[in-house]
């Protein structure tokens, strides 16, 4: 069973961009997970394009386009792999082999007590 995502900056979005990049449209695409490895990717009719990269060469989706999980999309000015947008919606489904290797990083130790500035001096936090 295929599940079907509209992707974009806007509240509306099932899968939200980050705001800073304008370029992408609030509605600006929909992506089906087929089930077998695939997405089904359609532009929205967004003002700027989705792109998919083909080799070196980035090329425009017109309509609806089956790409695999790994490749990379240009939505406006935002890159960003079909894989790690699927993912937004359910993390562990969509991780990919090479982020299994990776070890997760550790939590930063919040440092109490004195210590010195830049200036040398000693404060207290």
């Amino acid at each position: 069973m295929s599940k079907i995502y509209t992707v974009g900056r806007g509240s509306a979005a099932d899968i939200t961009t980050p705001k800073e990049h304008n370029a992408v449209g609030k509605l600006h695409l929909q992506l089906e997970d087929t089930g077998s490895g695939q997405a089904r990717v359609t532009d929205l009719q967004s003002t700027n394009g989705t792109f998919v990269r083909v080799g070196a060469q980035w090329e425009e989706i017109k309509g609806t386009r089956l790409v695999s999980f790994d490749t990379e999309l240009m939505l406006g000015d935002y890159n960003i792999t079909v894989r790690r947008l699927l993912s937004e919606m359910s993390p562990k489904k969509y991780r990919s082999s090479k982020d299994e290797d990776t070890p997760p990083t550790p939590p930063v130790k919040k440092r109490t007590g004195p210590r010195r500035n830049a200036f040398g001096e000693i404060v207290h936090e």
